[in-house]
């Protein structure tokens, strides 16, 4: 045994427990030991790493501790019970997995021992080697990831959190399956930066982390189609500290622009049909009723695949937009842009694209010197694990406004894949509108100032990626 083993046994450093508490046969007697040290290295940010605990400050205060629960046959049988529990889908623009009932709600008999050890022995516990006073409130159930569900990068930070756990319960678990605890690195504004450590889900190993301003983690995409990343989770609680704030959402900047009075061909290439009277009218009627249309062929096919090949031009330069709390996706830099994408952002932008569009939907878009429409614009490049968050708002939010979208290279892309815009009615869950990327199709979608829309996270099964040019009219 080495000098750090030896330490890891001495009498001299343990911080006793002041609750009183059932004991159980849950933490071995060499984890009870330890508590003055870990509460040091804790206390202090001092690194300690050992085959059966890892505690570390970077990125921010975490603990795991492997073999957790001593009692393997009682391990196994909760295991057995919840398994047999009635799991919810839960899905939206942050997480996609399936949850048990609130343990609170739950009369069972291996569930019933594990919250008591929560509710005493575990809370004794965490308060001795964090130092944090914890109140008998515990938030706690079961979670289940399978193939392509995910969490995305968030804080904690809700009501009185004040220590995260998760008490992993799958077994035989591979790197390559996915679903690991990632955590990420800080900025100095206070925003998720990158993803710096992962902590793979273990079977009985139990991590737990303090809930802080910069407390940014996700569960990454689970990639096997077999197995279920399995956990008891959840929360203790106690008093806030006045130095964990809200966050404060930055809106997302974008520039706005009058149409154009430029000149191109490229008018020329959309289809025909689309500058008949008698189809324009059907447009408009059917946009009036749904505040939706799509336009499918609507450029001539070997012009839009000339927009398809040079939006996969390796001389293009693309910047990730972050930060990973409300976005990911890339942007093009429009400097020294091919001929041809250059022109059919100048075309996007231009009096004559306004004036087209302003036919089909009639909406006030003809420019006039007393009311000027303006459009912000951005060419979007998506690909596996990019996203939008509900929360991911623009700075000018006007009564209302027209989202024009075309979507390329998606050939062979399916819903399943997600990656579709999600439009929904603000402060509720109802979802208004699904738009699935399409091949060759212009999306008008109208939206007033009470609709948000998000991206919903793209999974592992999409291979490749699709450009955008995403407009914004209004």
């Amino acid at each position: 045994m080495n000098n750090k083993r030896k330490a890891l046994t001495e009498e001299s450093e343990v911080v006793p427990v002041k609750l009183k508490y059932h004991r159980t046969d849950f933490l071995s007697e060499n984890l009870k030991k330890i508590i003055g040290i870990l509460n040091r290295s804790w206390c202090n940010d001092e690194p300690l790493n050992t085959d059966d605990v890892t505690v570390s400050s970077y990125p921010f205060r975490h603990c795991v501790i492997r073999n957790f629960i001593q009692d393997k046959e009682y391990l196994k049988c909760l295991k057995e019970e919840v398994c047999g529990f009635q799991f919810s889908r839960k899905h939206n623009d942050l997480y996609q997995y399936y949850q048990s009932a609130d343990f609170s709600t739950i009369d069972k008999t291996y569930v019933n021992k594990m919250k008591r050890f929560l509710k005493e022995e575990c809370r004794a516990f965490l308060q001795s080697v964090t130092g944090i006073v914890l109140n008998k409130k515990i938030s706690s159930a079961c979670s289940s990831y399978s193939f392509t569900d995910h969490l995305l990068c968030h804080d904690d930070k809700c009501e009185d959190r004040r220590v995260a756990f998760i008490l992993y319960l799958n077994e035989g678990w591979l790197p390559e399956n996915g679903g690991a605890l990632e955590l990420f690195s800080s900025t100095e504004d206070g925003d998720p930066d990158e993803v710096v450590s992962a902590l793979q889900p273990i079977y009985n190993s139990f991590v737990f982390f303090e809930v802080t301003n910069n407390s940014f983690h996700q569960v990454a995409e689970v990639t096997s189609r077999e197995s279920a990343r399995l956990s008891i989770n959840g929360w203790f609680h106690g008093t806030v500290p006045s130095d964990i704030v809200p966050n404060v959402i930055v809106p997302l900047e974008r520039p706005l622009y009058a149409p154009m009075h430029v000149t191109t061909s490229l008018i020329s290439h959309i289809n025909r049909l689309y500058m008949d009277p008698d189809i324009q009218t059907q447009i408009t009627e059917n946009f009036e009723r749904d505040s939706e249309i799509l336009l499918p062929d609507f450029f001539d096919i070997p012009f839009y695949r000339q927009i398809c090949k040079s939006l996969r031009a390796e001389s293009l330069i693309w910047t990730t937009n972050g930060p990973a709390n409300r976005r990911k996706y890339e942007v093009l830099h429009e400097e020294n842009l091919p001929s041809l994408l250059h022109h059919v952002i100048q075309f996007f932008k231009s009096e004559e694209f306004f004036q087209f569009l302003s036919a089909l939907t009639k909406l006030d878009l003809e420019p006039d010197e007393d009311d000027m429409p303006m459009c912000s614009y951005q060419v979007e490049r998506w690909k596996k694990g990019f996203y939008t968050l509900l929360h991911d708002v623009e700075k000018k939010k006007t009564h209302y406004a027209l989202d024009v979208i075309l979507c390329c290279n998606v050939e062979g892309t399916k819903s399943l894949q997600s990656g579709f815009l999600s439009y929904v009615a603000e402060n509720a869950d109802e979802e208004l509108l699904t738009l699935v990327p399409s091949y060759n199709a212009l999306a008008l979608t109208f939206r007033d100032s009470e609709t948000n829309c998000f991206a919903k996270y793209i999974n592992s099964l999409f291979k490749g990626f699709f450009p955008c040019p995403l407009i914004h009219l209004l």
